[in-house]
């Protein structure tokens, strides 16, 4: 699933992204946005996960995401932002900055 960061007036000119962890899916698992922002990731698995960078993606990884917690990422630069979780490398996800 693809998803498209809109307008909204209350959070700044951005509607917030949040990425759910669940059962060992990124949901969505693809974003599409014009401008960089932060994302949060919500891990609503009881295992630890987290948001890497693949190769030659620039930005500052998660570290370890404990169940029932959350973290921010900013993605700072434009182009395709692929990541994964470090200890299940099946769990994927993009951000796709303009």
């Amino acid at each position: 699933m693809t998803v498209s960061a809109a307008p909204d007036k209350a959070a700044g000119g951005r509607t917030p992204i949040t990425v759910t962890i669940d059962a060992f899916q990124f949901q969505p698992d693809k974003i599409r946005d014009k401008t960089w922002a932060e994302r949060n990731f919500i891990n609503k698995d009881e295992v630890p996960h987290t948001v890497t960078p693949d190769k030659n993606v620039h930005f500052v990884p998660s570290g370890i995401i404990k169940g029932g917690e959350q973290h921010e990422v900013l993605f700072e630069s434009v182009g395709i932002q692929d990541y994964s979780c470090d200890f299940h490398p099946s769990m994927r996800g993009r951000v796709i900055v303009k």
